[in-house]
């Protein structure tokens, strides 16, 4: 008769009775069950098999209380593991929840994008534009085209941050649509370079959880990952 003292807690019990053919043989069998009543499944298949081991245990030499300790103590870290793991889940689809709801609120916001062309509705006040200027420029010129190509303002870039008032050189508002902008520096001799500059630009969707992760779908730009060096504008 087997002796609850010659095996060592959870490790005995498995050796003794978690093969297959162990189990079939005392008459126990791990149910199929869903993954959210798995780890009850678990619970109940250890309490199984430490029944089976007590009914084989000699008599005469009853088990050791320290031995019966250490597979309590093993069980119950077995719960509080699987609460654990349960809790951890919820956060995780809470988190997710919380992400998809953030990331609703940015569809109809814009975002700067490296560009030459934006959009000008009515309900902007103000056109950011955003260049770099190399250290050796002497002048850096932004000019605004209108959607007919013509030039309709021409402004003296101090620093790298420059918003446009809608206006033109005479001070004219100017309707909404689309107009570009073309942004240039000459150093002391005289030398005029291109500059690069950066618009904002329309979010017209999010993916939440995707391959990418959470992914914005920017017009003109395609799918841009949303990360924390994007500036978005409220």
């Amino acid at each position: 008769m087997a002796n609850i003292s010659d095996t060592k807690g959870l490790g005995g019990l498995i050796s003794q009775y978690g093969t297959d053919a162990a189990k079939s043989k005392a008459g126990i069998e791990k149910p199929e069950v869903p993954k959210d009543e798995a780890a009850l499944a678990d619970q109940n298949v250890f309490l199984k098999l430490y029944i089976e081991q007590l009914k084989g245990q000699d008599p005469t030499a009853p088990q050791d209380a320290n031995d019966m300790v250490a597979q309590m103590s093993q069980f119950s870290s077995l719960e509080r593991l699987t609460s654990i793991s349960d809790q951890l889940e919820n956060m995780a689809t809470s988190l997710t929840s919380n992400q998809a709801l953030s990331a609703s609120t940015l569809v109809g916001k814009s975002i700067l994008m490296e560009g030459n062309r934006t959009k000008v509705t009515d309900g902007l006040d103000e056109v950011p534009v955003k260049v770099v200027i190399p250290e050796n420029s002497q002048t850096a010129t932004l000019k605004i085209y209108d959607a007919d190509n013509r030039l309709v303002r021409t402004a003296t870039l101090n620093t790298g941050d420059y918003k446009w008032d809608k206006k033109d050189d005479d001070g004219n508002v100017l309707p909404s649509g689309e107009y570009r902008f073309a942004a240039s520096s000459a150093n002391e001799k005289g030398e005029i370079s291109a500059m690069n500059t950066r618009l904002p630009t329309r979010i017209q969707g999010v993916t939440i959880n995707g391959e990418n992760g959470t992914v914005l779908n920017v017009e003109n730009h395609g799918k841009i990952k949303l990360t924390n060096e994007l500036e978005i504008l409220g």
